[in-house]
């Protein structure tokens, strides 16, 4: 499967920012005792995060939320969580 952000940027070096940013988040929430906490850090600085929240606050399980923003993007959630974990 492509890359999914290959379509928002175009070009190469953008698309291996965006992704080695969205490494870098998957490390953190992985890495912490508290991944409401991080979210919502990373919420107050970026604004497009706010339906997450959202969806959070209102007692979706982090998993539904993932899988429900891969269904409305036409992505397949376990290849996306494939490009970012390497497994």
């Amino acid at each position: 499967m492509a890359n999914p952000f290959n379509i928002l940027n175009p070009t190469n070096t953008m698309n291996t920012n965006n992704m080695a940013s969205i490494r870098n988040a998957y490390q953190m929430l992985t890495q912490t005792n508290n991944p409401m906490q991080v979210f919502q850090q990373m919420a107050m600085r970026n604004p497009q995060l706010q339906p997450v929240m959202s969806m959070l606050n209102q007692g979706m399980q982090p998993q539904q939320v993932f899988n429900t923003l891969c269904q409305q993007r036409g992505i397949n959630p376990n290849e996306f969580l494939k490009s970012i974990t390497g497994k």
